[in-house]
């Protein structure tokens, strides 16, 4: 073993000690804002999507030599793109515009463009002389946005996150927050754990001691794992997902809290591979029951449908040793479960403790329709599990998205955060990448806490945030404990800011710690975010 140190309606209507973060550095020296509705970031390049989430439309070869390498201010196609611009210093402003001819004794033509597809661009110019001053850009009447090109570019009055922000991406776009852990550790300290901070995907590691309120870098975990639950085991931690890129089921260990960690080592032994091939999962509850401790996993083979089982070790064996672990078998699903062939997949499985003392492996569902269904798998040993499609599968708000289940005892009653679907945004559209729709697997800009009597029965007990914005903003694969009578939560989070906007509401670009505050009490506000429709 190593050790290291670690289009419907919507749109159609509109067109017809913190950790270091890396966004844009505050307005200052060289610094340019720019303001307007979903204003994205981008850099200009032949070959390049000019649009956020428009991926046929491109740069071609006309696109001006002094234009490439570029950062340019930009919104979604049908919007009008940037609104305003100020800068900290004088400089020289590049606007594109293509239905639009602004005022030539402001805006000068330079005699150049560029086309996007069938749509001609033309180049002005403008000398930019009022230091912090906003200056109004001109209208685009017709067509598509309008793109304004300077250095240092960031996007001002983005949206407040909601919650406290742990830590981001560093590059934009190019990667995505994935994975989140939330442990409290025995010295009353949070632990956080998500990858995708950088390009490599390492574990990042992030420590609280004054609950919340602030966060620390703690360890990095060098070896490449996924679909990861970190988890506290008779004294250590223990980390147990999946080898990427292989997909081996794996598992690492810590015994100073999560500061140095064991990862497996092929080349001196086997120990910490528990089992080889391709396999899935989430940070979902490992749970100790009948004197073993539980995960659930699911096949992950390419080409096959994903098969879901889970695994179990006695609590006294050590679970670094692929015999400690016992595997039961593999369930398939059949598509046909729901009408239309709608069962489209089960994965990222809880075990649960159910009412009757019985074990039972819930799964989301994905199914695109309404996105509402989860599947109770019941746990009959360690070797057998049992399901009936005509009564196992339930309704669950949030169901077809990741979710966590724990049991509160002071309720009676089993409690969740899930990114469930309001009808409102249930296929909207865009004339880009959802043109025909957002389908309800990728609605996120909800979450909601729920609760159940008997996890087949769910209600919603709160709204925790919500945005109208269901095309970037999301708020999914939520990881959370009890405190007291609180609920802590991490999110991965996407949403806009100052260096522009995530690729869509899947690909995270924010880590953010979240305290729902007497959670067992009903009538709490929600967060409410607006970036679809500023105010």
């Amino acid at each position: 073993m190593r050790r290291i140190r670690l289009l419907a309606p919507l749109l159609l209507l509109l067109v017809t000690g913190k950790p270091q973060l890396f966004a844009a550095s505050p307005r200052g020296e060289g610094s340019i804002e720019v303001r307007g509705r979903l204003i994205d970031i981008r850099q200009a390049q032949p070959g390049a999507e000019v649009f956020p989430q428009y991926k046929r439309n491109r740069f071609g070869k006309s696109l001006p030599a002094r234009l490439e390498g570029m950062t340019y201010a930009v919104s979604l196609r049908e919007f009008r793109g940037p609104e305003a611009v100020r800068s900290s210093q004088p400089c020289d402003l590049l606007l594109a515009l293509s239905g639009t001819r602004p005022d030539t004794t402001q805006w000068l033509p330079t005699g150049e463009g560029f086309f996007v597809n069938k749509t001609r661009y033309r180049l002005y110019r403008q000398r930019y002389d009022t230091p912090g001053r906003w200056l109004e850009l001109p209208s685009q009447q017709d067509g598509p946005s309008c793109l304004l090109f300077a250095e240092n570019l960031r996007v001002a009055n983005t949206a407040p996150i909601p919650g406290t922000v742990i830590t981001q991406v560093r590059e934009l776009r190019r990667t995505h927050i994935t994975n989140p852990n939330l442990l409290i550790l025995p010295d009353g300290s949070y632990l956080a754990a998500c990858s995708g901070v950088n390009l490599q995907r390492n574990v990042d590691f992030y420590r609280s001691t004054d609950r919340g309120a602030t966060w620390k870098h703690w360890s990095r975990g060098r070896y490449p794992i996924n679909f990861y639950t970190v988890f506290p085991h008779q004294g250590a931690l223990y980390m147990m997902g999946t080898a990427t890129p292989r997909g081996d089921i794996i598992i690492c260990r810590s015994d100073d809290m999560g500061r140095t960690w064991s990862f497996p080592d092929e080349t001196r032994s086997d120990e910490g591979i528990l089992l080889r091939g391709k396999y899935h999962s989430a940070p979902v509850p490992v749970v100790v029951h009948g004197g073993r401790i539980w995960r659930a996993m699911e096949t992950n083979t390419p080409g096959e449908k994903r098969r879901a089982f889970v695994m179990s070790a006695p609590v006294d064996a050590d679970l670094m040793q692929a015999s400690s672990w016992s595997r039961s078998e593999q369930l398939d699903y059949d598509p046909a479960w729901i009408d239309g062939n709608g069962f489209r997949q089960w994965i990222e499985g809880n075990i649960v403790v159910a009412p009757d003392q019985s074990l039972v492996n819930v799964l989301r569902v994905d199914e695109h329709t309404y996105g509402r269904s989860a599947a109770i798998v019941r746990v009959l040993s360690p070797e057998r599990l049992a399901f009936d499609p005509r009564r196992d599968i339930v309704e669950m708000p949030g169901g077809g998205k990741k979710f966590t289940i724990r049991y509160d005892s002071l309720s009676q009653r089993y409690w969740s955060l899930t990114s469930a679907v309001c009808e409102e945004f249930r296929g909207l559209a865009h004339g880009g990448i959802y043109a025909n729709g957002i389908h309800c697997g990728l609605i996120r800009n909800t979450l909601t806490l729920i609760s159940s009597k008997d996890l087949r029965h769910w209600k919603v007990e709160r709204t925790v945030i919500r945005s109208d914005n269901p095309f970037f903003d999301g708020f999914q694969y939520v990881d959370w404990q009890f405190d007291g009578d609180d609920l802590i939560a991490v999110i991965r989070l996407a949403m806009e800011e100052p260096r522009g906007l995530p690729n869509r509401q899947h690909d995270a670009n924010f880590l953010v710690f979240k305290r729902i505050e007497r959670f067992r009490e009903p009538g709490v506000a929600s967060d409410c975010v607006q970036t679809l429709h500023k105010p």
